[in-house]
């Protein structure tokens, strides 16, 4: 049996080393990507290769596309997980570059990948996008983050529009708060106050994106969906 091919963006982040290991012990080769980081993946049993782009780049992320399609690799799923979070802060005291930047990667980087997935995806293959359960309800104090990843919401349901005909779904995943590097920065009071506000009283753990990730890729009748992994802090 042949297994699929996936291509993890973001894959040195510490959702996208998860989600690549949960795809390639269910079936899937992997083309890994990132930015930053390293590619330390403990459980990868399958093929992979390994890429470097700055997703913030048009020029650096159509050339990877450009030499997937070179390579004569059909891509079965896309899974966008490349992000970074902002300072805590107002926006009025925000500066410039750091609104940009924030921009850059979190939103334009995404119409980016989403732009380019058709020419490497197969009929019937699958994007999914990584937002934030911020970008469903907005965040005070985090109000350029949380735009950004709205308009992933948004982007994602207009696509599942735009894809459907040729045979391409495109749904997203909202996180809550995940056991990552990016929430590091939370003390630990802080950290007892996000689980007291959550109804399953703890932090999602990187596995629990994972697995949702695994679903939406192998369920066929799903597009245009933003499904909310946030243990239910947005009931």
């Amino acid at each position: 049996m042949l297994r699929k091919l996936a291509l993890v963006v973001g894959a040195t982040g510490d959702i996208g080393k998860v989600v690549a290991e949960k795809l390639s012990l269910n079936g899937y080769n992997l083309l890994l990507c990132g930015h930053v980081g390293k590619f330390s993946l403990d459980n990868i049993c399958t093929e992979h290769r390994e890429m470097r782009f700055d997703i913030s780049s048009p020029k650096e992320v159509e050339e990877t596309f450009d030499h997937i399609k070179a390579s004569a690799s059909q891509v079965d799923l896309v899974v966008n997980c490349a992000g970074i979070a902002e300072k805590e802060g107002m926006l009025i005291d925000r500066a410039d570059e750091e609104i940009e930047r924030v921009i850059s990667v979190n939103l334009n980087g995404t119409i980016f990948v989403n732009k380019h997935a058709p020419s490497v995806l197969k009929k019937g293959g699958c994007i999914i996008n990584i937002s934030s359960f911020l970008g469903v309800q907005g965040c005070s104090c985090e109000a350029v983050y949380a735009a950004s990843k709205g308009g992933i919401i948004t982007l994602t349901k207009s696509l599942a529009k735009e894809y459907a005909p040729m045979g391409i779904r495109v749904n997203c995943i909202s996180p809550g708060y995940i056991n990552t590097k990016m929430n590091a920065e939370f003390s630990e009071e802080e950290k007892a106050w996000l689980v007291k506000k959550t109804p399953l009283s703890r932090m999602g753990e990187p596995v629990d994106v994972a697995e949702v990730v695994l679903f939406l890729a192998e369920n066929s009748y799903i597009t245009g969906e933003n499904l909310v992994v946030s243990g239910g802090l947005l009931i």
